[in-house]
């Protein structure tokens, strides 16, 4: 691991070989544990995990980062998703640019993040108040926050031509390879987190912990799909997480979420956007600003970044819900 000294703490990128060590600190910082499963679930694809921070060798804070490949207006990049930002309590009475989060996430960027490193961007979904001291440290800049959309339960209409059914997994390859290049064709201008096959597999299908449901709405005779979604059953509601096809077919997803609804005690659907996106979903939806907020990387600040504001999200992009 490289590693170098930094006052007096030494910061090095954390592997694999740290798990059991940030899963400690996680529960030591959020007051309970995750499971080792859940853990490598969300680092699968990072060698780097993130970089760590430790005084007189013990593990202070964390800054994490899932790679995510994101499909922009000219080409695919490798962004990354920032989470599991954690300090110890002990080091949290200095939250300034001397101070353990400083360090650690300033590392992360100077290191991995930018034109030339591993990472094109950085993204992430910290609450209100981690992301207002995050732009006070100058690691963050603003690029808006979900829009939380709700419906209310409402049953379709019985349709011979329209068809909303569980997306099995050995049609997952073959619907999301068609749909997910009609979505990149619909939101042009727009960063797109990919929403390929293999992505709904690694982030739904194969959840260590939490269980959803993958519908998929076909049309016609030849019962052609039209779209797909995610859903995840609460005890009080239905959280709609993820969309794939074309902005003509959003009203198709939003009448199959509110069908599954009805289906389920009539349960509100809440779902969560980037505001880019959510006026093309807001058809019979009340509309309010959630306390989720999107940092993008503050530097390099000379470059251009037109990521900014045009990154498409939804609450399946969090690696939380």
């Amino acid at each position: 691991m490289h590693s170098q000294h930094v006052m007096r703490w030494s910061v090095c990128r954390a592997t694999a070989d740290d798990d059991i060590e940030l899963l400690e600190l996680f529960a030591a910082v959020f007051g309970h544990p995750m499971p080792l499963a859940q853990w490598r679930w969300k680092y699968a694809s990072a060698d780097v995990r993130g970089t760590l921070l430790r005084r007189e060798g013990k593990a202070v804070a964390f800054f994490g980062g899932m790679p995510r490949n994101v499909t922009g207006p000219i080409e695919c990049v490798t962004a990354v998703q920032n989470g599991d930002v954690m300090v110890l309590a002990s080091e949290r009475g200095v939250f300034t640019r001397q101070g353990a989060l400083h360090h650690a996430a300033s590392a992360f960027f100077e290191q991995m993040v930018g034109p030339a490193a591993a990472y094109e961007f950085a993204f992430g979904f910290p609450n209100e108040r981690h992301f207002r001291l995050g732009i006070k440290l100058g690691l963050y800049a603003d690029s808006g926050r979900l829009m939380e959309l709700s419906w209310p339960a409402l049953a379709a209409p019985k349709q011979y031509w329209t068809v909303t059914s569980p997306l099995v997994s050995g049609d997952l390859d073959a619907t999301l390879t068609k749909l997910w290049l009609r979505m990149r064709k619909s939101w042009p201008t727009h960063f797109i987190p990919n929403r390929d096959a293999q992505r709904w597999k690694n982030r739904f299908v194969e959840h260590p912990v939490h269980r959803y449901d993958l519908l998929v709405v076909r049309r016609g005779f030849r019962r052609k799909p039209m779209c797909a979604i995610v859903l995840r059953e609460h005890a009080g509601h239905i959280d709609w997480l993820d969309y794939a096809g074309p902005l003509e077919s959003v009203h198709l997803a939003v009448a199959g979420a509110r069908d599954f609804a009805s289906q389920r005690q009539q349960k509100p659907v809440i779902a969560m956007f980037t505001p880019n996106v959510a006026t093309a979903f807001s058809s019979g939806a009340t509309s309010v600003l959630s306390d989720i907020c999107i940092p993008v990387n503050s530097r390099p600040s000379g470059e251009s970044r037109p990521y900014v504001n045009n990154l498409w999200c939804m609450g399946g992009d969090t690696d939380f819900l």
